[in-house]
């Protein structure tokens, strides 16, 4: 790391090294990389709903360059800027120099004041690390949620006396809550035999959209065979982006210690989920690793066999087909941002549906430009959320579409909830739909 009078970004809270698509470099290296040359701003969306400079992918690359230069010398002056990056990689699809922006706006706010201390995140990361007495606080809040208590402590004023007044706007995106978790009905799928695919049960399938998990677990069967659910902890991914690399770490470490367990007697299994957001993470891992050689080796590994549950269904897969259910229905597909932009999944749904649904598949406007949810950023920052949202519905109205699909669960919970406030659409995970139209 070269000397610069600013030291940021040479400790222990970020990464030493970007793995980037023009090879390792350090933070410096990558963000000089940028040009300036302005191809990003179109396909930004804070940038297209804030038609600021400090809102676009260059000026958030110019910011974090004079802080490692001590141009600026607090990144906690820049803070609006490097927070409300949406990290859905939007910029780095579309640049001919392949800048990663996403990674470099998480290394500057790694540096934030405050950054990885929030008591929500420091019990989160707790509990899950207690198991049983994470689902039991889990399930009490979703009893309270469903009593309406949330919305009681709304008007009584009690998120911002809490020190969290975008929960005031943010609760109001939960969907109706599971009162069974998906880990506890599919525990029963770890003793079958000459096994295909290994299930990886995402936060979000596990405990709000069990209904994803149960589709995914049928149309995997009914496609590969036999397999087994990896009893998997978190992909780490709140951690990466919201709290510490160290707990990532330790995360990511024990999910590949699962996984060689299973793999021992099972070399050819794949690991496959349904979040594309959490599914691109762990496609990452290595990053992580890039100081310790064994566990690198370990983690790519690990990498190269997780899939997306988009990627494993083929045209071919698609035989006998539930006519009846398609019949008449519109269908358009929001592409989300983790399948399209990070993972170059990008017509791997269409590709499926096209010959099923023929002409009543329509394309969206826009459709892999991000909804809003972006994980907590429907809470964290809810009027850009609202903002970007919005465009999301006006895309969708314009294509009539009885259902949407997609593929992330924040973008389930996102959309769902703009189809109650705006056009309605049904809306629904894409494996949901390719369960419902497999005979």
């Amino acid at each position: 790391m070269r000397n610069y009078r600013n030291e940021l970004y040479t400790h222990n809270l970020h990464l030493k090294e970007l793995i980037t698509k023009n090879g390792v470099k350090d933070i410096y290296d990558a963000v000089s990389q940028c040009t300036r040359c302005g191809y990003c701003l179109e396909n930004c969306p804070t940038y297209l709903v804030g038609k600021k400079e400090t809102l676009s992918p260059r000026g958030r690359n110019q910011i974090v360059r004079m802080l490692i230069e001590g141009k600026y010398t607090d990144v906690n002056t820049a803070k609006y800027t490097i927070d409300t990056c949406l990290l859905c990689g939007a910029c780095t699809d579309v640049c001919y120099g392949k800048v990663q922006t996403e990674d470099i706006v998480l290394e500057a706010r790694r540096e934030e004041q405050g950054h990885n201390n929030s008591l929500i995140y420091k019990i989160i990361i707790y509990l899950k690390g207690e198991k049983k007495l994470f689902d039991i606080c889990l399930k009490f809040l979703f009893f309270l949620h469903r009593i309406k208590l949330s919305y009681l402590a709304d008007k009584l004023g009690l998120f911002y006396l809490l020190g969290y007044p975008s929960l005031s706007k943010g609760y109001k995106k939960l969907i109706k809550t599971p009162k069974k978790f998906l880990h506890t009905e599919i525990k029963h799928l770890t003793d079958e035999t000459d096994i295909k695919w290994i299930y990886f049960a995402t936060c979000g399938t596990d405990y709000l959209f069990t209904n994803v998990g149960r589709s995914s677990i049928n149309v995997l069967k009914k496609i590969y065979g036999n397999g087994v659910f990896m009893n998997n902890e978190c992909c780490g991914l709140i951690s990466y982006n919201y709290g510490s690399l160290d707990d990532a770490r330790k995360l990511a470490t024990k999910n590949i210690e699962l996984y060689e367990k299973i793999k021992a007697a099972n070399p050819d299994a794949f690991i496959v989920g349904d979040c594309s957001s959490c599914i691109a993470f762990m496609k990452t891992y290595p990053q992580m690793f890039m100081d310790d050689e064994n566990m690198y080796k370990r983690a790519v590994d690990f990498s190269s066999n997780v899939r997306d549950i988009i990627e494993v269904v083929k045209p071919e897969h698609i035989k006998n087909i539930n006519f009846d259910y398609i019949k008449d229905k519109k269908v358009t597909i929001h592409h989300s941002c983790k399948a399209y932009n990070n993972q170059d999944l990008k017509t791997n749904e269409d590709d499926v549906l096209k010959p099923v649904l023929k002409e009543n598949l329509i394309e969206m406007n826009e459709s892999n430009l991000c909804c809003g949810g972006a994980g907590a950023y429907a809470f964290s920052e809810p009027e850009f959320s609202a903002a970007i949202l919005s465009r999301k519905m006006t895309n969708i109205s314009i294509t009539q579409a009885d259902i949407t699909l997609v593929s992330a669960t924040s973008c389930l919970m996102q959309i769902g909830y703009g189809s109650k406030t705006s056009y309605h659409t049904e809306v629904m995970h894409y494996i949901e739909f390719i369960d419902r139209i497999m005979v």
